[in-house]
């Protein structure tokens, strides 16, 4: 007789966290101290794209490839039911294949694009991190993102120092083929473009990269969000600090995606505004907001961004070249036979097509180029996924902050950066699926037995994430219950 298995893998059983009642911090055990510093190195590294191993002619693998690989491996051995598990293989499925296309039809490179999906398998690994880590460590994760935010406003305060002197400080250490070469082009950005960026490959890259985690650290400290583990004294400073440093950044980098972060930092501070109690400490803080620190980031962002939105030659060439290569790419996708509709342009041939066309590097967006490259098949992906997560904001009680992070995410990915190697860009997507495990919501939980803990009664069934439980619930397919549970 063949029956599944019901017993909870060891691994399974180590991602339910025991927490402290008094603090709700997570109470370790053995092996719980090296997965902890593991989350934490995999929140730092998968934001430092630089350096990283030279493979190929145009390909690298940066430190958190390496990180994720290892990290991802108990997935395997994992049951995927009741999880999102399934976005991955989902994402890389119109990539495969639209390469077979490629390789039936005969109208590309085969080898380009067997070489870009391998590109976009190890990059979307990241999406597994927040999944299987994230319930017990998240903690961890937004120290290691703080530490690494920290880490590139320190280079780009030094970077916007040295760019007055005509020097571009530490190129050596901006060592990753796979992005535009920083090395070579080292002069003309300390000298005439004068952009701090950080250990990023470009500002754009930076601005994506980082507005998602500093929005969280600020929904966290408006009180838009609660997260079901309260961060210690010293991880609220940190978080404050690299939120503020962030941002800081973002604005010094004079890029468009800082509009963006900007109107969501103020929606959040509207919604505490609104909610903060009347007291003399809440009055303080108020007229120190509104009229110090808001008047002096606005001014600030107006001083920064004026050249980019305003009517010098620099912001408008680069917003002109950016739409310009999302309307050709369209273009191109369109204009083809019924074959190039639904199954794409082909994996990696979208760059080449556009720099024959208009001598182009590539269409300036990570969802455009999927789109474009797989076709109606990559499209019908996209909506997959789009809806997963609208059923996740709809679990969540429709939370004001998942849908301004989401949308900020959104932007970066869409009209901001190209490059799917930067790993932070899946790691939060991996962050909005797992969302309810890491932040406290309106979810309704159907009655235990007595003999179940109070953390079981958080955390859900084992094998069974949060967030599946709660989009059950919120859409009413939840499982009847049994006579046991009377």
């Amino acid at each position: 007789m063949i029956a599944p298995l019901k017993q909870t893998l060891r691994f399974e059983s180590a991602q339910r966290p025991r927490l402290l009642p008094a603090t709700g911090q997570v109470a370790d055990g053995s092996g719980a101290a090296g997965l902890a510093f593991a989350s934490g190195a995999a929140g730092f590294f998968c934001l430092l794209p630089y350096p990283a191993l030279s493979i190929g002619g145009t390909s690298a693998l940066q430190i958190g490839n390496f990180l994720t690989v290892l990290m991802v491996l108990p997935v395997m051995a994992m049951s995927w039911r009741g999880r999102a598990f399934w976005i991955y293989p989902l994402i890389l499925l119109p990539l495969c294949l639209s390469a077979a296309k490629i390789g039936v039809m005969g109208d590309g490179d085969v080898a380009a694009s067997l070489k870009a999906m391998a590109v976009w398998a190890i990059s979307c690994l990241t999406i597994f991190i927040p999944q299987l880590y994230a319930r017990r460590y998240a903690l961890n994760m937004l120290v290691g993102v703080a530490l690494a935010m920290l880490l590139h406003a320190g280079l780009g305060l030094w970077q916007l120092y040295s760019f007055s002197s005509g020097v571009f400080p530490f190129a050596e250490w901006y060592v990753n083929q796979s992005f535009l070469s920083v090395q070579e082009n080292a002069d003309t950005i300390a000298r005439y473009t004068q952009r701090p960026f950080g250990l990023f490959p470009e500002p754009s890259a930076m601005s994506s990269s980082l507005a998602p985690w500093v929005l969280f650290y600020a929904a966290h400290f408006c009180g838009v969000i609660r997260m079901r583990q309260r961060p210690a004294r010293w991880q609220e400073i940190l978080f404050a600090v690299a939120a503020v440093s962030g941002l800081g950044l973002i604005i010094l980098s004079q890029s468009g995606h800082a509009a963006v972060t900007l109107a969501a930092m103020l929606l959040f501070a509207m919604v505490w505004f609104l909610r903060c109690g009347a007291t003399l400490r809440t009055y303080l803080s108020i007229v120190g907001m509104l009229g110090v620190v808001l008047p002096a980031v606005l001014w600030f962002a107006a001083m920064s961004l004026g050249n980019r939105v305003g009517d010098s030659q620099m912001g408008n060439s680069s917003w002109a070249e950016r739409s310009a290569s999302l309307r050709l790419g369209f273009g191109m996708l369109i204009d083809g036979d019924n074959a190039r509709a639904v199954f794409g342009i082909g994996v990696g041939h979208v760059a080449p097509a556009l720099w024959n066309v208009a001598q182009i590097d590539a269409v300036f967006s990570v969802l455009l180029t999927y789109v474009y490259e797989t076709g109606l098949i990559g499209l019908m992906a996209v909506c997959a996924i789009g809806l997963y997560l609208a059923r996740v904001w709809r679990s969540l009680g429709f939370n004001l902050a998942y849908a301004a992070i989401a949308g900020v995410w959104l932007v970066g990915i869409t009209l901001t950066t190209s490059y799917e190697q930067l790993l932070s860009l899946w790691m939060v997507l991996g962050w909005l699926i797992v969302w309810p495990e890491v932040c406290e919501g309106p979810v309704v939980v159907r009655k235990r037995p007595l003999a179940r803990t109070p953390v079981e009664e958080v955390i859900g069934e084992p094998g069974v994430s949060v967030a599946s439980s709660a989009i059950a619930t919120a859409a009413g397919t939840a499982r009847p219950k049994r006579w046991t549970d009377q």
